[in-house]
C-alpha cells in the first residue's frame, strides 16, 4: 500500500494569507469554545447543587416545623384526649408528609438523606397508630422526641452534603482554571507557531524576489531566479528570471558592441594616422607648406577622434561601475585634500590657487566615486579659471545635508546652459583656456555619480564665475 503525502500548494498569495488567517482564527475559536463549555459545565453544576440544597433546606425546615408541632399536639392529646388536638395533628401530619415526599424525591440526587427520611416516615406512622390505639402509652413522648431529632439529623446531613459538593465545585473550579491557563498557553503558542509558519510562507518568496531584483540591480545576471511559494509568485519569479536572461544577453551585447566599436574605429583611424604621417614625411613625394598645414589639421582631428573614442569607452566603464556601489563612511574633507594635492602641479602651471573651507563631515557612499566627483569638479574649474585666479572649495553642513561647493572665477555658466552642462558630450559656448581639451563627459559622470550616492547637484547663480553645489545626506557617524 503506497503512502500518500499531503502537500499544501496554494494557488495564490491571497489564498495563503486567508488560509493562515483562518487557521489561526480557528485555533482561537476552538480555545474559546472549550473554555465556554468548561465554564458552562461548572456553572450548571453549581446551579444544580444550589437548587437542590435550597429545595432540600426548605423541605427540611417544613419537616422540622411540622414534626415539632405534631409532637406538641400529640402530647396535648395524650393529656386531655380532646379530639380537637387530634384534628390539628392530622393537619400538621399532611404538611409533614408533603415535606417528607419532597425530600424522598430529592433523595434520588442526595442519597445520603434517603434512609433517614424513610425512617422518619416510618416513625411518624408508628406514632400516629399508637396515638390512636393507646393515647396513654408511655412510649409516645420518646417516639416524638426521636421524630424531632431525626428531622434535625436530616437537616445536618443535607447541610453536610451541600458543603461537600460546594467544596468539590471549588476544587473543580480551581482545577479548571489551571487547565484553562495551560490550554490558553498551549493554544496561544500553537497559534503563534502557525502565524510564524504562514508568515514565513508568505514572506519567503517575497524575500527571494527582493534578493533577485537586488542582484539584477547590482548587475549580477549569472544566478537563476528561483522562487518557492504560491503559484502566482512562482510565475512572477519565472518572469523575473526571464528578465534576468534578457538583461544578461543585453549586457553581453553591450560589451561586445563596445569591443567591436573600439576595434572597428581604432583600426581604420590608426591607418589614417599612419598615412598622414607618411605623407607628411614626404614618402609619396614632396609636400609644400600648404599641404603640411592641411596634414597637421588632419592629424590633430585624428588625435581628437582617438581621444573621443577612448573617453567614450571610459565613460561607459564608469557608468557600468554605478551598478556596484558599496556604501561606506567617507570623510569628504580628506578626499578634497587628496584631490587638491594630486592637481598641485596643474595649479602651479596655470598660476591658480585653491582656498579650502572644509568641515570634518562624513557621508555614506562609494569612496572612489566621491573622489571622481571632486576631481571632475576641480578639473572643470581648472579649465575655465583665468591665470592668477582662485578656486574656492567649501564642505559644510546645512540642516540635515552635507554640501560641497566648487566655485571658480571664470566666465561662468549661462542661465540657459545650467541644465545642459550635465549632458554627455555637451560643449558649451563659454570659452576656456586653449591648453586644456574637453570631451564634455566630466560633468555627466559627476551627475551620474552624485545620483548613485543619493545626492543632488546644481549650478548656482554666481557673479564671479561658475559655482557648483553638491548635496548629500549627512552620515550617522
Amino acid at each position: 500500500m503506497n503512502a500518500t503525502t499531503f502537500t499544501f500548494k496554494p494557488r495564490s498569495i491571497l489564498q495563503l494569507t486567508i488560509t493562515g488567517f483562518l487557521a489561526v482564527a480557528g485555533i482561537l475559536i476552538v480555545a474559546l469554545v472549550i473554555s465556554a463549555r468548561q465554564i458552562t459545565s461548572l456553572g450548571e453544576s453549581s446551579q444544580r447543587v444550589l437548587t437542590q440544597s435550597a429545595e432540600g433546606m426548605e423541605a427540611v425546615r417544613l419537616l422540622i416545623e411540622q414534626s415539632t408541632a405534631m409532637s406538641r399536639n400529640a402530647l396535648q392529646y395524650q393529656v386531655v384526649q380532646d379530639a380537637q388536638y387530634l384534628q390539628v395533628y392530622k393537619e400538621r401530619q399532611a404538611g409533614f408528609t408533603a415535606a417528607a415526599e419532597r425530600l424522598a424525591v430529592l433523595a434520588e440526587q442526595v442519597p445520603v438523606i434517603s434512609e433517614p427520611v424513610s425512617e422518619l416516615q416510618t416513625q411518624e406512622a408508628q406514632g400516629y397508630r399508637l396515638l390512636q390505639q393507646n393515647p396513654a402509652a408511655q412510649r409516645i413522648p420518646a417516639l416524638y422526641q426521636n421524630l424531632r431529632e431525626g428531622a434535625y439529623t436530616v437537616s445536618t446531613l443535607l447541610s453536610d452534603w451541600t458543603s461537600e459538593h460546594l467544596a468539590k465545585i471549588q476544587t473543580d473550579t480551581a482545577r479548571t482554571q489551571s487547565l484553562l491557563r495551560v490550554q490558553a498557553v498551549v493554544l496561544t503558542l500553537l497559534a503563534l507557531g502557525l502565524a510564524a509558519l504562514f508568515t514565513r510562507l508568505i514572506t519567503r518568496p517575497l524575500r527571494q524576489l527582493e534578493l533577485a531584483i537586488n542582484r539584477l540591480g547590482s548587475g549580477s545576471y549569472d544566478a537563476s531566479v528561483i522562487v518557492e511559494g504560491p503559484a502566482d509568485l512562482r510565475k512572477l519569479g519565472g518572469s523575473v528570471d526571464w528578465l534576468r536572461g534578457r538583461l544578461q544577453k543585453l549586457e553581453q551585447q553591450r560589451a561586445s558592441f563596445f569591443r567591436h566599436v573600439s576595434h572597428e574605429l581604432k583600426t581604420p583611424l590608426a591607418s589614417i594616422q599612419e598615412s598622414v604621417a607618411l605623407l607628411r614625411d614626404g614618402v609619396a613625394g614632396p609636400v609644400n607648406a600648404e599641404q603640411l598645414k592641411l596634414l597637421a589639421i588632419h592629424n590633430n582631428n585624428c588625435q581628437r577622434l582617438q581621444g573621443l573614442i577612448d573617453e567614450l569607452l571610459r565613460y561607459q566603464k564608469e557608468i557600468q561601475s554605478l551598478l556596484h556601489v558599496v556604501p561606506k563612511t567617507v570623510w569628504l574633507d580628506q578626499v578634497v585634500a587628496q584631490v587638491v594635492g594630486s592637481h598641485e602641479f596643474a595649479l602651479q602651471s596655470a598660476n591658480l590657487s585653491v582656498q579650502q573651507q572644509c568641515e570634518k563631515l562624513s557621508v555614506q557612499g562609494d569612496a572612489e566615486q566621491l573622489r571622481v566627483i571632486v576631481d571632475n569638479l576641480l578639473t572643470n574649474a581648472l579649465k575655465f579659471s583665468p591665470a592668477g585666479g582662485i578656486i574656492f572649495i567649501r564642505w559644510y553642513q546645512a540642516d540635515e545635508r552635507a554640501l560641497l561647493e566648487v566655485e571658480d572665477q571664470g566666465p561662468g555658466v549661462k542661465e540657459d546652459e545650467r541644465d545642459l552642462v550635465f549632458q554627455a558630450f555637451y560643449q558649451g559656448a563659454t570659452p576656456r583656456r586653449d591648453t586644456i581639451k574637453s570631451t564634455g563627459l566630466g560633468l555627466a559622470i559627476v551627475q551620474e555619480y552624485v545620483g548613485a550616492n543619493r545626492g543632488t547637484i546644481e549650478v548656482l547663480p554666481c557673479s564671479t564665475g561658475a559655482k557648483f553645489r553638491v548635496s548629500f545626506p549627512v552620515s550617522a557617524s
